[in-house]
């Protein structure tokens, strides 16, 4: 009996083990990617477009840096933010927009675009292979906090760099987006000039401040 009470214990306080380390390691993936330290990372993101039939990749990059200042291209789009300004440039139509920082939705902000799939879903290891930890969530499984029109997300990280290898999120119309990252690099400084932004000379600017 006393075995039997100690093969239990042992197997408990292993689940636990286990548990709070994976919880760990999203706190940990949340710091890394909260711009409270610098980190740049590249990025291939796949859409499936279910209801259109069609797929495109495209391929972008993100520095995220203190104080709500970041740099995100993704296609012929450009963002740049020093903290108070925020430069949206489209090089396809070579049209800028400026807009104050405060008045973008925060949940919009690349910080949080990344760190709400570890806050608002509550994601369940779906596989530990290797270095890496696989996290999934589905609707139906538990209770989202804001799950809106999202359906089913999976993140792949590293286990001891808290650093994101894969992300895949499907909305409820079907449609998938897939990202895969790269060259992610934490904690190195990075250069003002990265977060300043000059329209390019006979682009049509529209000063929204």
């Amino acid at each position: 009996m006393k075995t039997v009470c100690c093969g239990a214990i042992v197997l408990l306080f292993s689940a636990l083990s286990c548990f709070c380390q994976q919880n760990t390691l999203l706190d940990r993936i949340k710091l890394n990617y909260s711009g409270k330290a610098a980190i740049s990372t590249s990025f291939d993101v796949h859409i499936a477009w279910k209801v259109r039939e069609t797929e495109e990749t495209r391929h972008g990059s993100i520095v995220l840096a203190p104080g709500d200042r970041f740099r995100v291209e993704l296609g012929t789009g450009l963002w740049v933010s020093n903290g108070t300004t925020l430069w949206q440039f489209d090089r396809a139509i070579s049209q800028v927009v400026i807009k104050q920082l405060s008045a973008t939705d925060p949940a919009m902000l690349p910080s949080s675009a990344v760190t709400r799939y570890c806050s608002d879903y509550p994601l369940a290891v779906l596989q530990q292979s290797g270095p890496d930890v696989v996290f999934e969530w589905k609707v139906g499984t538990s209770v989202a906090e804001h799950a809106g029109q999202v359906s089913y997300v999976k993140l792949v990280a590293d286990k001891k760099s808290a650093v994101i290898k894969k992300l895949v999120v499907v909305d409820k119309m079907g449609n998938e987006s897939s990202y895969t990252f790269s060259r992610t690099v934490l904690g190195k400084n990075v250069p003002s000039s990265t977060f300043e932004f000059e329209p390019p000379k006979g682009a049509h600017v529209l000063d929204q401040r």
